[in-house]
């Protein structure tokens, strides 16, 4: 043990637990904490943000490309409090991200004196967005906060935790010990409903899984594959779970989402007499609000108790880690010698090309688009959106390949996520090929983050699809209201010039070969690029 400021034990601390990168907006709050930084330069990487609604998340990025905790700093009250868009995005995507931030000086916490950055209840504020939470009361204690943090944050449903420090004890000096990760016990799913859920997919005529994001969280896609090639079951992802499997498998039916097309996978679902969903909950607004039918024959396994049988009746759901309950199914499954006959094999290989096919009629210049852009990516490379129409009709024609290469605001649709979120994804994977796909509008929710690319030299490329619009509510007016415009044009700044002024590069396109020419070049540079792609008359009728 050793004598050491507050500061210096937040950061020997997250050193512990394996953290290599910090993001975060300096304060006079925790300047003790970045001045251990100061020291620590060589082992952890510090992005600093413009805004803490964007550094948020960029550690969300970070931790769904990488699987590693994303770990952000910010001051108390105002500081705190802007970040909290972010950590609702992160609690309902169940994304582990863990947000160190301060308080007032013990003694004034909610004292109503008018302390610096004072805050009423910020640890009610944080509750509603965190699976755990707490705030350090004395100095010696900080190594087990530490721990109970990360232990959280890597047990059962990865969900956000915040932990919230009185600035002056950032300064105080404590001998302590530095506690590290201890292993944890993963959770063994129920043996007697393993093997009742395998003899059931065995029995099963026309088995499908639904995978959804708990595969990708538990690592077990290469577990899930080989159950559905013994099964010779299809799968269907989710957009929280895009890539899970890969879109190219002939298993794959892409993603069970449905709009006004009616996708013939509905129907196809509803002649399935077997669903086995692996950490999927059905979310309400994506599937169960679209009436969709299911079998009444389901099979769950998740994590979470609370999430079976969550948005449909579940006869048998199973508690437990997807990697271990998956593997456990394909070992049965195997020993038994499973399969499905070659009726339902042409089903699906039949499926799988009405769907695209349905798709390429629904989405013609948008699938040619999205083809272009696949194209041209590397097969890994990680895809990050917005919710803007181009991500939306992505998640559904652009295919993927590979777990954590699809990043989106799952959980609240929020604006302003996609540009900040792929600049912690390529800071979590500078290997990788980044690219994200947002709007005009939700661009500007932290273009300011163009200053903290060009700083840190992080080089995404970045589509702006530009119909100067808030272009779905747009669409909802045109569709719903009759066309009775109101809010939702925007007026736009010269984003040529703006890119010009941070030193980033960028393209300006109205074509769909202009566009493609650019990505390919974009690809290429060593800054964050910024290909702002016109498109006046939407998306749907980008040529």
């Amino acid at each position: 043990m050793a004598l050491m400021t507050g500061g210096k034990l937040v950061i020997e601390s997250v050193k512990a637990h394996g953290v290599d990168t910090i993001f975060g907006v300096i304060s006079g709050q925790t300047m003790e904490i970045y001045d251990a930084l100061y020291g620590e330069q060589d082992t952890i990487r510090f992005i600093g943000g413009r805004h803490e609604h964007a550094v948020g998340f960029m550690a969300d990025g970070y931790s769904r490309a990488t699987g590693k905790p994303g770990v952000f700093l910010t001051s108390g009250g105002p500081g705190a409090a802007d970040s909290m868009g972010a950590m609702g995005e992160a609690y309902f995507s169940s994304s582990p991200v863990f947000q160190i931030t301060a308080n007032s000086a013990s003694g004034t916490i909610e004292s109503g004196k008018g302390a610096v950055h004072e805050t009423k209840d910020q640890l009610g504020m944080f509750r509603s967005v965190t699976d755990w939470n707490a705030r350090v009361d004395n100095l010696e204690s900080l190594p087990d906060y530490f721990l109970q943090a990360f232990q959280q944050l890597r047990s059962g449903r990865p969900r956000p935790v915040e932990l919230e420090i009185p600035t002056d004890l950032l300064s105080q000096k404590v001998d302590a010990e530095i506690l590290s990760s201890r292993e944890l016990e993963i959770p063994q799913p129920d043996s007697s409903q393993i093997e009742q859920a395998a003899q059931a997919l065995l029995k099963a005529k026309r088995p499908l899984i639904w995978a959804g994001s708990g595969v990708i969280s538990a690592n077990a896609t290469p577990e899930l594959r080989r159950l559905a090639e013994t099964l010779d079951a299809p799968v269907v992802t989710y957009r929280t779970s895009k890539g899970a499997f890969p879109d190219d498998h002939p298993l794959s039916l892409g993603v069970g989402e449905f709009g006004d097309d009616k996708s013939p996978l509905e129907d196809f679902l509803r002649r399935c007499d077997l669903v086995l969903l692996v950490g999927c909950s059905m979310g309400y607004s994506r599937i169960r609000r679209t009436g969709l039918k299911l079998p009444s024959n389901l099979v769950q396994i998740d994590i979470d108790p609370k999430m079976i049988g969550r948005n449909y009746a579940v006869p048998l759901g199973i508690v437990g880690d997807a990697k271990l309950a998956v593997q456990q199914l394909y070992l049965l499954a195997a020993e038994e010698g499973g399969g499905s006959d070659a009726t339902y094999a042409k089903d699906v290989a039949q499926c799988k090309k009405d769907v695209r096919q349905s798709l390429s009629s629904h989405f013609p210049n948008e699938m040619k688009t999205l083809e272009g852009i696949r194209g041209i990516l590397a097969r890994d490379a990680i895809v990050v959106g917005d919710p803007t129409v181009p991500f939306a009709r992505a998640m559904r024609c652009l295919p993927m390949y590979e777990p954590r290469t699809c990043i989106g605001p799952w959980g609240w649709d929020g604006l302003g996520f996609g540009f900040p979120a792929g600049l912690g994804a390529k800071v979590g994977r500078p290997d990788r090929q980044v690219v994200v796909i947002t709007g005009d509008g939700g661009f500007q929710y932290n273009l300011q983050e163009l200053g903290t690319a060009i700083q840190y030299d992080i080089n995404p490329v970045v589509l702006i699809f530009n119909d100067n619009a808030w272009g779905v509510l747009k669409g909802y007016q045109h569709d719903k209201f009759d066309g009775r415009y109101f809010a939702t044009n925007l007026m736009n700044p010269d984003f040529v010039k703006l890119a010009e002024a941070y030193g980033a590069g960028i393209s300006k396109v109205h074509s769909r070969s202009g566009l493609l020419k650019s990505l390919g070049d974009a690809l290429e540079s060593k800054v964050v690029h910024l290909i702002l792609v016109e498109m006046p008359q939407g998306f749907a009728r980008f040529t």
